[in-house]
């Protein structure tokens, strides 16, 4: 269920342009200019996972961290959240291209109200989200109440440098929350509730890792 004030930029002509985008090697160059904080995600995750893990993409977009997962599963899935119906239209091509759909399930609602279970997951990963959100804060307590005891986190987003927040002052709207600095990245998600918690920079971009405690 989408809630009725829940609302996204990428969604018609900016939406369908997004989708085409980010599954496109622009995402690859985008990585090499601003740094490769998501390809450290995905080394990372791909470190800790089994077959059968669940795992929640929120923010997944048209699939650049869902569909590399997916791959790596056999009797697990990755979850899906976004609100963006083209990007989720572009992750259901992509992964019936790639021969995962049924690793794949889409859930379209804003990622502060997944509507899963308690402690559903194994896994939680993002991608270039936080900056994007009104309330970074609501989403990532949801993301910790999902995830199971144990379970893992693994966030990638941009930093706030010259750069970075020049080129979103020209992308998101007033109530976007924009990047974080290390210190304050790690105060959110050790004020979630999470610990074990690592935060590296990547020239733009910032890799956040954290667990749930067991």
């Amino acid at each position: 269920m989408v809630k009725e004030e829940a609302r996204t930029d990428w969604t018609g002509k900016r939406g369908k342009q997004g989708a085409f985008l980010m599954a496109r090697p622009v995402r690859r160059l985008e990585e090499a200019l601003l740094g490769r904080s998501s390809a450290a995600l995905l080394k990372r995750v791909f470190s800790i996972l089994k077959g059968d893990m669940v795992v929640l993409d929120v923010g997944c977009g048209s699939g650049y961290l869902s569909l590399p997962i997916a791959r790596k599963l056999d009797s697990g899935r990755v979850i899906c959240v976004d609100l963006s119906e083209e990007m989720l239209a572009g992750l259901a091509r992509r992964a019936r291209a790639a021969a995962v759909s049924d690793r794949i399930q889409v859930i379209r609602t804003a990622v502060d109200t997944t509507g899963l279970a308690d402690a559903a997951v194994e896994v939680v990963v993002s991608n270039n989200l936080l900056h994007e959100l009104h309330d970074p804060v609501a989403a990532v307590t949801e993301w910790e109440r999902v995830l199971k005891p144990g379970g893992h986190m693994a966030l990638s987003d941009f930093r706030t440098t010259r750069l970075t927040n020049l080129l979103m002052s020209h992308e998101h709207g007033e109530e976007a929350n924009d990047p974080f600095d290390v210190e304050g990245l790690r105060t959110l998600l050790q004020e979630a509730g999470l610990e074990n918690v690592e935060v590296t920079p990547y020239r733009n971009k910032l890799l956040a890792l954290a667990d749930k405690p067991a």
